[in-house]
């Protein structure tokens, strides 16, 4: 037995998860952050702060959208009055999901000894990551906060819209399943308002569950969990009896709500009270489910049609943007062809004067062609009567050439020589 003992105590202790549950706008995300300034380990990626939560969500993107997936896949959302059969229902496609709920946990924590983790919707899918924690030798703590479901339905009524008889429904289905799934689990219930009067007591009780203390209470960051919780974290308050006086509405969130605050301090009565009111959500799932599947799948497909008629609307934008730029060159190609026939016309009755003009150039041509021919045959005719012309003076010369000759060499020339001596010289004097 001494042995058994021995080896029991020597075996290394395993780690821990505060895993911070309860409905959306609860505090989680206040609580989370609490933690983590007392030395708890938040996951490496979380989300960045918005609107609605400006201090932030400390929550991780990866296990969100996880989350998402994991309750799309058995046909519920986050929003689900009907959350409660969730956690058995996501059990049973644990094996699609389970190596990446594992995957996230190891790469965003690596080999830490404290690991804090937060998302609401876990809250209705409890032993699912129970069993993830599990495979990587990790042992949840649950955090589990209470606040009251008026205060909760005015801040989601608020944030998105949400009608307050569906949001009193919600928070219930969400505490019942968080409650119900972390029976016989080390857990410790929160309510809203004693984190922001008491968070050293909140600490504390923490603590106690752990069984050890947080690894960073020193006074600076005492002095750092001061600053960040204050009442400006609480827009919303609403008395413990305010739904009493509320017609019209459920009673059992009244009840449930009394149940947490009396678990949030510290007197937890039987849990049978909750099990008849999960009876009673469980039996208007029965009747109210079906329509809500149907209602659930027209929301999903309105997104669907919405892309679909934007897509219409886009389509027909650039088919109107392509008819007018159509038109448009229909227009253009019309007054150029106008143009260029207008200016074919004008070339062509240009090119018909220009034809005309060498036609009566050419016709005058002609004429003077044929009046330099006739001039050219006349000059023709003069030359041919001045060549025989020529031939004739010139047989004329040659003869009288001849004449001359026999003249000079006759004896009558030589005999009268003299005389015409005489004769010339009487022409002189």
């Amino acid at each position: 037995m001494a042995g058994k003992m021995t080896a029991k105590t020597s075996a290394p202790a395993r780690r821990q998860a505060l895993v911070v549950a309860g409905m959306h706008r609860s505090g989680t995300s206040a609580m989370a952050r609490l933690l983590s300034l007392g030395g708890a380990t938040l996951p490496e990626r979380v989300m960045d702060p918005g609107p609605d939560n400006p201090l932030g969500y400390w929550e991780p993107w990866e296990m969100v959208a996880l989350d998402d997936e994991i309750l799309e896949a058995i046909d519920s959302r986050w929003d689900n009055v009907f959350a409660l059969r969730d956690n058995e229902r996501a059990w049973a496609v644990r094996e699609r999901f389970l190596y990446r709920a594992k995957d996230f946990l190891i790469h965003n924590f690596g080999d830490q000894d404290l690991l804090v983790l937060k998302d609401p919707r876990s809250s209705i899918l409890t032993r699912f990551w129970g069993q993830a924690l599990n495979e990587i030798a990790v042992d949840p703590v649950y955090v589990i906060m209470v606040r009251h479901p008026l205060e909760v339905a005015k801040s989601l009524s608020a944030r998105s819209g949400s009608p307050l008889q569906k949001s009193l429904m919600l928070w219930t289905s969400y505490m019942l399943a968080v409650e119900r799934d972390t029976r016989g689990a080390a857990r410790i219930f929160v309510s809203y308002s004693d984190l922001l009067s008491d968070w050293r007591g909140v600490l504390g009780r923490v603590e106690a569950a752990l069984g050890r203390a947080l690894p960073s209470r020193t006074p600076e960051v005492d002095a750092e969990i001061e600053q960040f919780l204050s009442k400006s974290h609480r827009h919303h308050e609403a008395d413990a009896s305010a739904l009493d006086a509320m017609p019209d509405v459920w009673p059992g969130a009244q009840t449930t709500y009394r149940w947490m605050l009396d678990a949030a301090r510290g007197a937890a009565p039987p849990p049978k009270t909750l099990t008849a009111i999960e009876a009673d959500l469980n039996g208007l799932e029965r009747t109210m489910g079906p329509v809500l599947v149907e209602l659930r799948q027209q929301l999903r497909e309105i997104p669907v049609a919405q892309a679909e008629a934007a897509q219409a609307r886009e389509d027909r934008a650039r088919m109107e943007f392509q008819l007018a730029d159509a038109r448009q060159e229909t227009a253009d190609l019309k007054f150029y062809f106008d143009k260029f026939h207008a200016e074919s016309d004008a070339r062509h009755q240009d090119a018909l004067a220009a034809i005309a003009h060498h036609q009566q150039a050419t016709e005058q041509w002609k004429r003077e062609f044929e009046s330099e021919r006739a001039k050219v045959e006349i000059l023709r005719d003069r030359v041919a009567a001045a060549e025989r012309d020529t031939l004739l003076m010139k047989f004329e010369a040659e003869s009288q050439q001849a004449q001359l000759q026999a003249i000079l060499a006759s004896t009558s020339w030589r005999v009268t020589g003299p005389l015409r001596s005489i004769i010339r010289r009487l022409r002189r004097g």
